[in-house]
């Protein structure tokens, strides 16, 4: 299996065969454990309905990189609310994009930053769409640097090898990031998603380590090289979800119908 090697998915310290790579983290202040997601609160979650009268891109907090925000007029005549959605480089990729004047249902946590009211989305509904933007636990979909826990699933195989190194390839003219796993049965090309969403996770693979991936069969990129989809990759005890037990990515961050 011959593909080019990635010189760089965010910064990488790149070296001999049995260095590490790291990938500097820049989520902008947008990271699940930053200051900024640690105010997402369950026990103040709301839902409402309304009409969308202005988006904006600004910084939520002090040296964060910018989002995506809403103004949502409540249709039950309570004023003018502040949706903020997360960054700007996950937003605006979505399937479901929400335009001025769209009629949403907005579900999030109600918090109070800098003196000011805001909602903090974990839900969009427009029509029969549902742009997802966090888990149920409020943990963002754009960070899966954060270990998660998941039960067996008969549905996936898993699969474990020794790590060899990054790799990047393009399907249907979208680059993706990829690992080039030693495993029992050869070598295999895990197909981690688009690299826009994997650049900002700042993820460490030691090359050399073993990992433990489940997926659901390979695809061909072209004539020569199959790959696999990572649906989550198990390392040092920790989970990382990549897609979907149904092989969806995690950033397809909409969802058909009522949530």
């Amino acid at each position: 299996m011959k593909l080019c090697t990635v010189i760089a998915l965010a910064s990488i310290a790149y070296g001999a065969s049995a260095q590490t790579v790291i990938v500097d983290r820049r989520m902008g202040g947008f990271a699940a454990n930053s200051a900024y997601n640690r105010l997402y609160n369950q026990r103040s979650q709301l839902t409402f309905t309304g009409v969308v009268t202005g988006i904006q891109h600004v910084r939520p907090m002090a040296d964060m990189e910018t989002g995506v925000t809403l103004l949502v007029k409540n249709d039950d005549g309570g004023g003018t609310a502040i949706v903020e959605l997360g960054p700007d480089w996950f937003v605006d990729r979505q399937t479901v994009q929400i335009k001025l004047k769209d009629r949403v249902t907005v579900t999030g946590s109600k918090i109070l930053l800098d003196g000011r009211g805001i909602i903090l989305a974990k839900l969009v509904q427009k029509g029969a769409q549902v742009l997802a933007l966090r888990r149920p636990s409020g943990v963002p979909y754009w960070d899966i640097a954060t270990p998660i826990v998941l039960g067996p699933d008969p549905n996936v195989t898993e699969i474990t090898g020794t790590l060899e190194e990054y790799q990047t390839f393009t399907a249907n003219g979208v680059p993706y990031s990829g690992l080039a796993l030693r495993t029992g049965g050869g070598n295999l090309l895990v197909d981690l998603g688009p690299q826009w969403f994997i650049e900002p996770q700042g993820f460490t693979f030691p090359f050399g380590s073993t990992v433990t991936i489940a997926t659901s069969g390979t695809y061909r990129i072209d004539p020569y090289t199959n790959s696999v989809p990572a649906y989550w990759i198990r390392m040092n005890g920790n989970i990382f979800q990549f897609r979907s037990n149904n092989g969806m990515g995690v950033w397809q961050g909409w969802r058909p119908g009522t949530p």
